[in-house]
């Protein structure tokens, strides 16, 4: 017999902006989990507190391999295939070694980066208050810095770019129908495929070529396991995008922050952080985990089988944490945000986007008559509900 309380829709209501839906603030005063219905796949449990959300994603009886007849419950038509997001360990903790041992995050290697974002940031804002106001500040520096720093890092061809970004809409549950989703997967397949074939051929110093490189060795990569983790890889241009876009449009609408930024620069680290906090990324739910066993969760039993949903927007607002969640404070200490995930699926890229969001914050600041040139019902935003970004963000000085 079917114990569940009847199912309440979700997402709640229409994204706007950069709100993060008031109605998870309901659910977290609620006792329990939140029983919800997505727009595809099987019923789930929403979780929205902070502390259960970190329960659930570092819990190893929460797993991303779903049990037979299971319908993935999701925001987008076609579910997650053939990505390392969908792998559990042993064989995500080998997929993420490889990765790990590829992108080579250490401080120095940290630190060359920021010199070169460093220098690029400055002449792209340069170059775009040389010419009248206004400017859209995502297509004249947000994105070529992104393309600037992760393209030679990851390994694509700068002219490729505007190709597969393109394809990319397909995966953010922008209401295409389920036969073009699939034929721009395809699309991206086919481009990985001669990606990876030319670095087989000429190998370069980039991170595609050094997955290339561990193909069949011991505890290496097998060439559909190279193409997947490829293709996940590609995806973190648009986030990044996505992420210094968005930090750009929450400081330059809050001129007493930007301010104060400038009268010190030393709250730049805190800064970052507070900007991946109060931006909601993603949107809404992270991917579904299903309960290997019965589980208890915030009070609520979840059953074997069963799958649940956690919203790291709701956790990186949640009063019990954060105090004053809705406020954006540059003086916050620790800052432990959910922005970059938890546990084994939490993303390897943190070093590299906070550097990224610091840099783009900083080189603002050197232009103090920066401000918006439109008003905030007048911005184009992405139609989606996985990720929300300005599609054109236009300042004037």
């Amino acid at each position: 017999m079917d114990t569940h309380p009847e199912p309440i829709d979700y997402p709640f209501s229409e994204p706007y902006g950069l709100v993060v839906d008031p109605e998870y603030e309901h659910c977290r005063e609620r006792p329990g989990l939140t029983w919800v219905r997505p727009p595809y796949g099987d019923d789930a449990w929403l979780v929205t507190r902070y502390a259960d959300i970190r329960f659930v994603l570092r819990d190893r009886r929460f797993v991303r391999t779903a049990p037979p007849g299971a319908d993935e419950a999701r925001l987008t038509p076609l579910p997650l295939q053939d990505s390392i997001l969908n792998t559990d360990p042993p064989q995500q903790s080998r997929l993420r070694k490889a990765l790990a041992q590829g992108l080579r995050f250490n401080t120095e290697h940290i630190r060359d980066l920021e010199e070169l974002a460093t220098r690029e940031s400055r002449r792209l804002l340069a170059r775009c208050t040389a010419q009248p106001p206004p400017a859209d500040l995502a297509a004249a520096y947000t994105k070529p810095l992104s393309v600037a720093i992760l393209c030679p890092l990851i390994g694509i061809p700068e002219e490729d770019l505007a190709v597969f970004l393109d394809w990319f809409e397909g995966f953010a549950g922008t209401g295409l129908p389920a036969d073009v989703v699939e034929s721009r997967i395809e699309e991206i397949s086919r481009y990985t495929e001669r990606l990876i074939a030319d670095r087989r051929e000429q190998p370069r110093d980039d991170l595609v070529s050094r997955l290339v490189a561990r193909l069949g060795q011991d505890d290496g990569l097998a060439m559909d396991e190279l193409g997947e983790l490829v293709n996940d890889i590609l995806l973190a241009l648009d986030n990044v995008t996505t992420q210094l876009t968005n930090a750009c449009y929450v400081l330059l609408g809050s001129p007493e922050h930007f301010r104060e930024l400038r009268k010190d620069p030393a709250l730049l680290p805190r800064a970052t952080d507070e900007l991946l906090r109060y931006a909601p990324f993603p949107s809404h739910v992270t991917f579904a985990r299903y309960a290997t066993e019965d589980v208890e969760v915030g009070g609520t039993l979840v059953r074997a089988g069963e799958q649940v949903l956690p919203a790291l927007p709701a956790g990186n607002h949640d009063p019990q944490m954060f105090a004053g969640p809705d406020r954006l404070d540059f003086h916050r200490e620790g800052n432990p945000h959910l922005s970059f995930g938890h546990g084994t699926h939490h993303c390897m890229g943190p070093p590299l986007v906070r550097m990224l969001v610091k840099v783009a914050v900083a080189a603002l600041l050197d232009h103090p008559d920066l401000r918006p040139a439109a008003a905030d019902d007048e911005l184009p935003w992405r139609a989606d509900l996985i990720i929300r970004r300005i599609e054109s963000l236009p300042v004037t000085w």
